[in-house]
């Protein structure tokens, strides 16, 4: 062969050399540089942040428990705990004879406990042995509860008989038992008062009681 075909041929080699292994090189940084397909991945993690009790991240538009605790009724309920029917286990009760009006008596009671306790309606009233408490007086109810901080002091005023001696059955009493009410008005609650009454009281059978009331003068007009 002729010293220039040599040369043309050889030259033609090289250059497909160069062609082949430039294809190879491109080939093998494409492979480098192509990323494992994203979609498998993201799926897996969607689906571990989405799934009920992982404690993850909740579903977007599932709505967050009602912890039981904070309801409104629960709330309720506590609050009504919280207060306490004055009563003989956390108060001091004492009767006292007055002057005027005649034919009464004034009805203490006063918190001794360091917390408020409520003087619920109007205390129930039993003279000796008798069978049934005297009648409440339904024209004194107050505005509201008469609620007492320690140290105050609730009154009930109570008419021992007729001012006309009306009343009948009239006899001496010795001894009252003072029921205080819960908060239904409608039943006792807490400890009874036993107290020894005023020499020579006399009652019949028009006797009354007051509801509490925050004012002594209040407690005896009726």
């Amino acid at each position: 062969m002729p010293t220039a075909g040599r040369i043309t041929a050889a030259a033609f080699v090289a250059a497909a050399v160069v062609t082949l292994t430039a294809c190879q090189g491109q080939s093998v940084a494409s492979n480098q540089v192509s990323p494992a397909p994203a979609t498998s991945a993201a799926k897996e993690l969607a689906s571990s942040t989405a799934t009920p009790g992982s404690g993850s991240a909740a579903r977007p538009g599932t709505p967050a428990a009602k912890p039981a605790a904070t309801t409104p009724a629960a709330n309720k309920g506590k609050a009504a705990d919280r207060i306490v029917a004055c009563s003989a286990a956390n108060s001091k009760v004492t009767v006292n004879a007055i002057s005027r009006p005649i034919n009464h008596l004034a009805l203490t009671v006063t918190n001794t406990s360091g917390k408020r306790c409520a003087a619920y309606s109007s205390p129930a009233l039993i003279f000796d042995d008798a069978q049934a408490a005297i009648q409440a007086m339904r024209e004194s109810v107050p505005q509201s509860v008469v609620m007492l901080e320690p140290g105050q002091s609730a009154y009930a005023g109570i008419r021992l008989s007729s001012a006309d001696g009306s009343g009948a059955h009239g006899r001496t009493a010795h001894d009252l038992t003072v029921y205080f009410s819960g908060r239904s008005g409608n039943d006792s609650t807490g400890t009874p008062a036993h107290l020894a009454l005023p020499k020579d009281t006399h009652i019949d059978d028009s006797a009354a009681v007051t509801y509490w009331q925050s004012d002594l003068q209040d407690a005896i007009k009726w």
